[in-house]
């Protein structure tokens, strides 16, 4: 008995050893971790410091760049424009008249490639076409070169249109519709559109393209926001305006170059109502509006405002006469009209505060 004793005190003091060496690395490791620990913080948070503070002084080289980028292609512009309008309105006398129209035609396209987003230059085009004489007077030498001076002047503005009707259509809806300009004095000058997609079906299942006035139902997403709640869990999506279209060629001028149309536009409906080929026209107009349009009329600068900041154009991409029309019928948001179109007080507090209106919940 006595030994088992005494080998339970010994065992008692080696087991005490034991505790107290391992408080002790624990001790030693709590230690060391902290300072461990903050040099590890230390170094992620400079890491990430330096990341942001490179990042952020990228950016700001980066804008500094374009924005002197920008300065200097303005005012390159802006001299390029003054040296232009002051040649073309100051005209050398000691030129003949085949002269002075070749440079105006060179400075309408300089104008019009580098200013078509921000100048309405269709009074210049016409002022050219004004100029140059009719194609049965002079020699056919001056014939043959006046004919090329308004195939220039046409063509260059085609360009022109077609570049605007590219950018349009990234945002928006263009549609083309061909007709005959032979049927315009019988009144059934009817569009014939490339593609049906967005034809509005007719209520004669026998009626064919072509035989009547199409209607049709464009789309876009507007600057609207519809909110989807529960809040917690709430998204927006863009609300899509859906408007019906009527496009008419009512009259054709062969001096000019020129057609008379009559556009109806609805206001914005509903998916269902912009499909219905009896839609009440009258109840549900906008726009119903007759004008002339030629081949120097720019969809981005000559355009119909609608409701909710948008925009509606028609233009002319193709005028062979007697037989091929092309009317081009364009609907975009007022954000790619051109530079000089300025929003309406009504348009901008409708984006600021409008949305607002649609946030409700959706119907379970």
């Amino acid at each position: 008995m006595a030994e088992e004793q005494t080998n339970l005190g010994e065992a008692k003091p080696a087991a005490n050893e034991t505790k107290s060496t391992r408080v002790t690395w624990l001790d030693a490791l709590k230690a060391l971790a902290i300072p461990l620990v903050t040099l590890i913080l230390g170094f992620v948070f400079n890491a990430s410091l330096n990341s942001r503070q490179e990042r952020e002084s990228n950016i700001r080289l980066y804008t500094e760049m374009m924005g002197r980028r920008e300065q200097a292609d303005s005012d390159l512009r802006k001299d390029m424009f003054k040296s232009i309008l002051d040649t073309f309105m100051r005209k050398d006398p000691k030129l003949e008249l085949d002269e002075q129209l070749n440079q105006e035609v060179l400075n309408l396209e300089l104008l019009a490639y580098n200013f078509h987003e921000s100048l309405d230059l269709a009074p210049l085009f016409k002022h050219v076409r004004s100029r140059i004489p009719q194609q049965s007077t002079g020699t056919p030498a001056q014939v043959e070169k006046r004919a090329q001076l308004l195939k220039r002047l046409e063509n260059v503005a085609q360009q022109v249109i077609m570049r605007q009707l590219t950018v349009l259509s990234d945002s928006g809806m263009v549609e083309r519709g061909d007709t005959s300009l032979q049927k315009i004095d019988d009144l059934q000058a009817y569009l014939i559109y490339s593609s049906d997609q967005h034809l509005v079906p007719d209520l004669d299942p026998n009626f064919k393209p072509g035989d009547g006035v199409s209607r049709l139902c464009l789309s876009m997403d507007s600057s609207d926001v519809k909110k989807h709640f529960p809040p917690f869990m709430s998204t927006t999506t863009r609300v899509r305006h859906y408007r019906q279209f009527k496009l008419e060629v009512l009259e054709y001028d062969p001096k000019w170059r020129e057609v008379r149309v009559r556009l109806y536009v609805s206001k914005v409906l509903d998916p269902a109502q912009c499909q219905q080929a009896d839609l009440d026209l009258a109840a549900n107009k906008e726009i119903d509006s007759r004008f002339w349009v030629g081949l120097f009329d720019f969809p981005m600068i000559d355009n119909t405002h609608l409701t909710h900041g948008e925009r509606c154009a028609v233009s002319l991409s193709e005028l062979n006469p007697p037989y091929t029309l092309r009317a081009v019928l364009s609907y975009f948001p007022a954000s790619r009209a051109s530079l000089k179109d300025k929003p309406y007080y009504d348009d901008v507090i409708h984006d600021l505060v409008g949305n607002q209106h649609v946030s409700e919940p959706e119907e379970q």
